[in-house]
């Protein structure tokens, strides 16, 4: 077996055995050409017999912020070590990257990977829900979108908020979360992506979305604020979505938000339990030295 960077000519062999992985769902194939593209990390193939039979992605975020995806391995050649041989070639890269955290998130029931991490110091950080919502028509109040001038105001919002808590300061972007800092925030800000709600004058409740970065999907990656506004926000965010050019939307909230978007028209959907993972800190150099993930 060897690991190698993925081929254009790879493509077909890969996109047929991901049609057998998360019932023929995988977004992989959506991917592909975007992933053979991307500047940093990296893209790795496993060939066996000088056929493709494995993937591994890695993501550069932001400076320091890694997120690991894209880890297939054709079904009927699993049970060979090949995630594994994977997950070593990727340590290189990682260590190349020097990076401040590195995650990754899966299915709840997914024993292999959660397996995989934990033994490679992951931790857990927290499971959500998963939603996906339908765009509709309808008015909204002039003042709903955030400006830059709110920014700190919103950071203040977040920063008392137990969603941000609970989401360990990240924002669901679709699949990948990713800290949800002051650019970040100024971005999604600056791209009309912030719904506000205030009382007596003061931010009472926030909704944030981006473009999902794998699919068609407007992604809400955070949202809070007391119930009735709250409910009222992933609505609001259903008509600013339609506006946008959207029609799916995706959710990934902790278990205490999955009420509010129900109550908003949003309907679980499998897999509808995920978990997120983190290798920070001492443990991430320990892992880098180690040179296995």
């Amino acid at each position: 077996m060897i690991i190698r960077p993925a081929r254009p000519s790879d493509r077909e062999t890969v996109v047929s055995f991901s049609a057998r992985i998360w019932d023929g769902y995988d977004y992989l194939p959506r991917v592909w050409d975007q992933w053979l593209a991307e500047a940093g990390g990296a893209f790795l193939v496993a060939e066996l017999n000088g056929q493709p039979v494995g993937t591994d992605k890695i993501t550069v975020l932001a400076p320091g912020e890694v997120w690991l995806e894209g880890l297939r391995v054709d079904p009927h050649h699993r049970g060979k070590g090949i995630a594994r041989a994977l997950s070593r070639e990727a340590i290189q890269n990682v260590r190349q990257l020097r990076p401040s955290s590195v995650r990754f998130s899966t299915v709840v029931d997914n024993q292999t990977s959660r397996h995989m991490g934990e033994e490679a110091g992951f931790r857990f950080l927290f499971p959500c829900r998963r939603l996906i919502g339908e765009v509709r028509n309808g008015d909204l109040p002039e003042d709903v979108l955030g400006k830059l001038a709110d920014v700190d105001e919103m950071l203040v919002f977040l920063h008392r908020s137990a969603v941000f808590q609970r989401m360990k300061g990240l924002f669901a972007w679709g699949w990948i979360f990713k800290r949800l800092d002051r650019p970040f925030l100024e971005q999604i800000v600056g791209e009309g992506n912030a719904l506000l709600a205030r009382s007596r004058g003061k931010i009472n409740g926030l909704a944030l979305f981006q473009g999902q970065r794998h699919g068609p999907k407007a992604a809400l990656g955070f949202i809070d604020g007391a119930e009735e506004t709250a409910v009222t926000l992933a609505d609001q965010f259903r008509i600013v979505a339609q506006r946008r050019g959207f029609r799916e939307l995706l959710s990934m909230v902790p278990e205490s938000s999955a009420s509010v978007l129900l109550a908003a028209g949003f309907r679980l959907e499998e897999p509808t339990s995920v978990v997120v993972y983190e290798l920070s800190g001492e443990r991430l150099q320990r892992t880098l030295q180690a040179g296995e993930i």
